[in-house]
């Protein structure tokens, strides 16, 4: 399956989620998987007819006298041997086999669960941790192969074993193989009674851990905050509220564990005691030899051992269960932005930008646009301002579709956005945020990241321009220093030299700048300027900007208020027409806007 295949719904339970991963693997997958499952079942056949031939061994032990025993004992040491080796060649072919598919099923499953997760929408993303979605991956691809190892070396080999000694007790006494199933029957009805208790308090030891790495996550990542404020406190009252949380799930599952055992061994005791003393009993009357004891005796070890090992293993299941309940959840939310039905890749050549009558409005249910018109030819350079909500970032966000406009379209060179490819659509747009975010890779990687076959002198000529080489080529490694979490490692206008050559390098017919230099002080900024002319050269520039210096050379600029245009023109043309634009730029101050609540209406 290609990685790049979109997956349009993942089931969000446990069993509907494992049936749609075996519905993906490939047929050299599966076959491996049965010939590796068959193999199981001869060697747990094999283990079986172990202690039956031990058994026999005995037999002619007990009843061949003198030198007599050495024919017979050594037929049996000659079946023992041969068994013995079906046994060991059946468990090595399962192995050989598992290592055959066992990586790639752990790859898919990861692949389906990452596809998912990367074609989430910006609200999502913004929800949840970074750490626990990654942990929630990880985890639900351990799962899947946990209950995997699960039934191909516990359940399956049980009910192999349950058939094998069911077969071999049947010749000795009808009734032993009777006593036998009744156990099992009882004990999967038992399981099954058992089952949703099990699976809700796992789900929630679940979820508290979940929680829990949360509230360390969030703690780790803002921990220069926490450290410049003294939190340490507060910090510590939220992890402890966590724990407090998990050790409460944990008790009353591990109470409802002690509970599931206490029956269990009571039951296993009763049927175990009642097995040895009806074959006592078969032994007094002559139905039994001793021989036939010997070997009963080991075939219900065997059995009884294989029976705890596996209500032990699945009782874990549920463990594992609740833990892939709690990642699914997480992460097969169903998709609010996603590829229509048989989508083509959109032709975008110029650039050209149209909002069509947009109404917009976010899922808590406030209102940002309404009937919203706007057009920017191809190759324009456009300056969006406004005070803080009025719509500035969502207008860009609606552009690369991290959010789908529920009312009129939007349209690059006259195809609607809604109808193309997310990924064809975004390919076609470099972005600039205002808070460039780093890979922890190298320099080189960061800069080639949109257009990942470019050349290292492709990318030294886009850092050239970026005016991102002079500090690159001072650094110990270069294009190969890696940059840190984030790009820790580097300053604030490092950081951004080096998304205005990503920009650059990717070469897209549209730009857009998120207030991408209001972080910057006035001299970073300055600095960059001519960086930042060279990233809009032959592009349809839209540049939202909080510092309105930046937009002298803008050649339009377009005013928001509450989701509504108020004002278009250029910067002189706004200047002189004294309105809502010269208010924002005399109330300035060291060349940023007002807060909203401040107004631009004030004297």
């Amino acid at each position: 399956m290609s990685s790049l295949k979109r997956i349009p719904r993942i089931p969000d339970q446990p069993w509907p989620f494992i049936k749609y991963v075996v519905r993906h693997c490939s047929g050299q997958m599966k076959r491996n998987a049965a010939l590796a499952m068959i193999s199981e079942m001869l060697g747990t056949v094999c283990d079986v007819l172990v202690t039956w031939v031990l058994g026999r061994i005995i037999g002619v032990i007990l009843t061949t006298a003198g030198d007599a025993v050495w024919a017979p004992l050594s037929h049996e040491l000659m079946l023992l041997a041969f068994i013995w080796t079906l046994r060991s060649a059946g468990f090595r072919l399962r192995e050989y086999f598992d290592r055959r598919y066992v990586p790639e099923l752990m790859d898919m499953v990861r692949n389906l669960l990452f596809n998912r997760l990367i074609q989430q929408s910006q609200a999502f993303l913004q929800a949840n941790f970074a750490g626990v979605l990654a942990n929630h991956v990880r985890r639900a691809a351990d799962v899947v192969n946990g209950l995997r190892e699960k039934m191909q070396f516990n359940i399956l080999p049980l009910i192999m074993r349950f058939i094998t000694v069911g077969y071999l007790l049947w010749a000795i006494t009808p009734l032993l193989t009777c006593l036998i199933f009744g156990y099992g029957i009882l004990g999967i009805l038992y399981a099954i009674k058992t089952a949703p208790r099990w699976t809700s308090l796992s789900t929630l030891n679940a979820e508290d851990s979940s929680r829990l790495t949360g509230v360390i996550v969030d703690s780790i990542t803002n921990l220069s905050i926490v450290q410049q404020d003294a939190g340490w406190p507060e910090e510590h009252k939220r992890l402890a509220n966590a724990h407090q949380s998990i050790t409460t799930s944990f008790r009353q599952r591990s109470v409802f564990a002690s509970w599931f055992w206490g029956w269990f061994d009571g039951a296993m005791m009763f049927f175990y005691c009642g097995f040895m003393a009806l074959v006592a009993y078969a032994y007094q009357t002559g139905d039994v030899t001793a021989a036939e004891l010997a070997m009963t005796v080991g075939l219900v070890s065997n059995m009884f051992g294989a029976i705890a090992n596996t209500v032990n293993l699945i009782s874990q299941k549920f463990d594992d269960i609740g833990v892939l309940k709690d990642s699914l959840t997480r992460i097969a939310m169903p998709l609010s932005v996603m590829d229509a039905v048989g989508a083509p890749d959109i032709v975008a050549h110029k650039g050209a930008i149209e909002f069509r009558n947009v109404g917009f409005m976010y899922g808590d249910g406030r209102r940002v646009f309404d009937n919203l018109n706007l057009t920017i030819p191809a190759g324009q350079r456009i300056g969006v301002v406004g005070l803080s909500g009025a719509g500035k970032s969502t207008l860009c966000q609606l552009l690369l579709r991290a959010y789908d406009v529920q009312e009129g379209g939007i349209f690059i060179d006259g195809q609607n956005i809604a109808d193309v490819t997310l990924d064809s659509l975004r390919r076609n747009i470099a972005v600039i945020p205002q808070e460039p975010a780093l890979f922890h890779r190298s320099l080189g990687e960061n800069i080639r990241y949109g257009q990942q076959q470019a050349t290292l002198d492709e990318v030294k000529e886009a850092a050239i321009k970026a005016q991102a080489d002079a500090f690159i080529n001072t650094l110990p490694l270069a294009y190969d220093t890696l940059v840190g979490e984030r790009g820790v490692k580097l300053s604030g206008g490092q950081r951004q030299r080096v998304a205005i050559a990503r920009a650059i390098l990717k070469d897209t017919p549209i730009l857009v700048l998120d207030e991408a230099t209001s972080a910057l002080d006035s001299q970073t900024e300055k600095s960059i300027q001519t960086a930042m002319t060279a990233a809009m050269t032959g592009r349809t520039t839209m540049v939202i900007a909080h510092r309105l210096s930046t937009l002298n050379h803008m050649d339009r600029i377009i005013v928001l208020e509450e989701g509504k245009i108020v004002e278009d023109g250029t910067f002189t043309e706004l200047m002189a027409h004294d309105g809502t634009f010269a208010r924002l730029w005399n109330m300035q101050a060291g060349g940023f806007m007002p807060d909203a609540d401040e107004g631009v209406h004030a004297a």
